[in-house]
């Protein structure tokens, strides 16, 4: 069987195509920019260039194959890479072509705990709006909601291990009581390749998260230990977080934090304790003993990462 999987090159994508081979699919890959399927195994992928705006590029990308899984989406704005250009118009584009494919038996979506249709929250309401054309389609289809993912290449496990590594004074915003469920991105992987062979969950939306529901104190206070450093954590207010954020953004092309991520840390993030168990039959690893990763941030990387730089060598893990 034959799947299309968008995003195969991002953070989640590259897990997931591994994942999909190991339970003997064939995968083909829509890549964005030439080059980058180069870390996949020479022939273990069918390749195919394009990006959501190119309809003949989808058109094409989907003649043959019996599932779709959708992975595109951002979380940061950048030019015409809106939250509505790629997390709702986008998701209707590859629809339209996997309903134009003929061929297409199945699509999954993933999308975020927290969609939700509030225009005060513009990513998780272009997340709910991907979702309800989804839902819309006339496909079959599963749409699989993820808390916080945590693994190699993370953005913001290794943004806070960079205020660990720089500062004796970690920053929390507001009372960091807000909870999120941290689920490894290989975890993850795999419940997206298990779904594909799953009936009973047709027309069903998942949340799914890790074993343990941690407030953003105790993520810090994880890191901190992981990384051996004892750290204080001084209790910001949301509005001074506002006006640092907007200074960032102002100043910066890509802030370690933008607008919109200060909002979501404000919003609930967890899934119902134990869903990976009961769905899937295996127990998800914890976030804590799981991410000696943060130790590979250098000083230097730190640096890099608060003034809105991530290193190739920490993102393309």
């Amino acid at each position: 069987m034959t799947v299309l999987v968008t995003g195969s090159t991002g953070f989640l994508g590259r897990r997931l195509v591994h994942k999909l081979i190991e339970h003997n699919y064939q995968v083909r890959c829509l890549v964005r920019t030439p080059g980058r399927e180069r870390i996949f195994e020479r022939g273990s992928v069918d390749v195919y260039y394009g990006d959501l705006d190119n309809a003949d590029a989808l058109a094409s990308a989907c003649q043959g194959v019996e599932q779709v899984i959708h992975l595109v989406a951002v979380i940061r704005e950048s030019g015409s890479a809106t939250y509505d250009a790629i997390n709702h118009l986008g998701v209707e584009q590859v629809l339209e072509a996997a309903k134009g494919a003929g061929s297409v038996s199945q699509f999954v979506h993933i999308s975020a705990v927290g969609a939700v249709n509030d225009p005060s929250l513009p990513y998780l309401r272009s997340k709910w709006q991907g979702e309800q054309a989804v839902i819309n389609s006339g496909l079959t289809y599963i749409t699989i909601r993820p808390s916080l993912i945590f693994g190699e290449g993370d953005e913001f496990i290794n943004s806070l291990a960079a205020a660990v590594r720089l500062f004796p004074v970690v920053p929390v915003i507001a009372g960091g009581r807000n909870r999120l469920q941290p689920i490894w991105v290989d975890d993850l992987a795999q419940c997206i390749a298990l779904s594909l062979s799953r009936h009973d969950l047709h027309g069903h939306t998942l949340e799914l998260g890790g074993p343990d529901q941690l407030s953003y104190n105790q993520i810090v206070d994880i890191i901190s230990r992981t990384m051996n450093r004892r750290r204080l954590k001084v209790h910001v207010p949301i509005w001074i977080m506002k006006i640092n954020v907007a200074m960032m953004e102002f100043f910066m092309s890509r802030p370690p934090i933008n607008a919109e991520m200060l909002k979501m840390l404000r919003v609930r993030n967890v899934a119902e304790l134990g869903m990976v168990e009961q769905t899937f039959g295996f127990r998800p690893r914890p976030m804590e003993g799981n991410i000696d990763f943060v130790n590979e941030v250098t000083l230097r990387d730190a640096m890099k990462i608060n003034m809105g730089v991530v290193p190739t060598h920490i993102r393309d893990h």
